[in-house]
């Protein structure tokens, strides 16, 4: 679980800088969760949106393989708005996303392989 959360740390950070290749990125993910984690951040800079404020998370372990020892864990969120928002607009734009993600362990440790970010409203 701590690997989601830092995840979702350097995204914030990531995004206030608004730069998709931010290496915290790839100290947490890897694979098809850092492609969209980048992408999202370059839609930020495109836009010339930086964010501010931080999402609340609400993560939960859906499953884990093998159940004894896990190396593969299912994760599911509620990503709420919390105070993350564009600079200089009064309210953050989505609240309540459902989140999912993979995370995987190897030799090096954890990372989050795959992420799904649902819209707004969806949990």
């Amino acid at each position: 679980m701590a690997v989601y959360l830092d995840f979702w740390d350097a995204i914030v950070l990531a995004s206030a800088e608004m730069d998709p290749e931010h290496p915290a990125l790839e100290e947490h993910a890897v694979g098809q969760a850092l492609d969209l984690s980048q992408e999202g951040v370059q839609g930020v800079k495109d836009a010339g949106l930086g964010m501010e404020g931080e999402p609340v998370l609400r993560p939960e372990v859906i499953s884990a393989e093998p159940p004894d020892d896990p190396r593969s864990v299912v994760i599911r969120d509620c990503k709420g708005a919390g105070d993350w928002k564009v600079v200089g607009e009064a309210e953050p734009r989505t609240d309540n996303v459902r989140v999912d993600a993979r995370v995987n362990q190897d030799v090096f440790g954890w990372w989050v392989v795959e992420m799904q970010i649902w819209g707004p409203g969806t949990c």
